[in-house]
């Protein structure tokens, strides 16, 4: 872990020759102001490491589409490889959104968690990120929490949310999404609309997507943290709410 140490091209050299055959599972470098060469001494050193589980570019900018395409490659060609931490990482010139479908595409059948936050991340309207939940890839955490995501991909994400059994927590907070988009987040894990609805909601995935810390505990099963959430006391918790709810009325 190497946390806001400026790497300088003599010690990049440096490194280089020391890492050169050390291999470690986990590799992290945040705010590093890496520039180009930093970028790609990290790459470098992520594609000879066959054993890395965890690689981590925290605010570590990517500026050239080369790298966003040579990242990928290693991504897709990688034997060990389970987590990315991309946080901050789209620098001038690179598209947030098509650097994340770019991402999860690469790791399609081995990436377990994504952090993706702040990075200008806009669909347009594509609904890339759903139709992809929808085939129940591998992927167990998705955080997408300081992007520009809005009410109509929370509402794709929601309704494609009940085929995935897979993704354990995903993150959309702080990004554009008003009451519209919250409302379709809650029916997909709560839909409490009858005791059936509430029995076939998606219990196994947690969000955070508001401000609202009591509605959020309330959908995710009257369970405050993704940390302490149980998937199969969720489902009992939803339906006894159900019940609840009928009796008080």
């Amino acid at each position: 872990y190497l946390s806001g140490v400026v790497l300088t091209p003599e010690v990049l050299d440096l490194l280089s020759n020391a890492l050169e055959s050390t291999h470690f599972k986990t590799f992290s470098l945040t705010m590093n102001n890496l520039g180009r060469d930093g970028i790609k001494f990290a790459l470098e050193y992520f594609q000879n490491n066959t054993i890395l589980e965890y690689f981590c570019l925290d605010h570590n900018q990517i500026t050239h589409e080369d790298d966003v395409h040579r990242l990928c490659e290693i991504v897709k060609e990688h034997p060990s490889i389970d987590m990315l931490n991309l946080v901050g990482c789209c620098g001038e010139g690179i598209n947030g959104y098509n650097m994340l479908c770019s991402i999860m595409t690469s790791g399609e059948s081995k990436l377990k968690r994504i952090d993706f936050i702040c990075n200008d991340v806009s669909t347009g309207g594509s609904t890339f990120i759903s139709d992809f939940l929808a085939t129940n890839p591998i992927l167990e955490n998705l955080i997408l929490s300081y992007n520009c995501l809005d009410d109509n991909d929370a509402i794709s994400i929601a309704s494609e949310l009940r085929y995935n059994t897979n993704l354990r927590l995903i993150n959309l907070e702080n990004n554009l999404i008003t009451n519209a988009g919250c409302k379709a987040l809650r029916k997909a894990v709560f839909d409490d609309s009858s005791l059936n609805t509430a029995a076939e909601s998606n219990h196994t995935c947690f969000i955070y997507y508001t401000e609202d810390e009591r509605l959020e505990c309330e959908i995710n099963g009257d369970t405050e943290t993704y940390d302490s959430f149980e998937r199969k006391a969720a489902r009992g918790k939803k339906i006894y709410s159900v019940l609840s709810s009928r009796n008080r009325e």
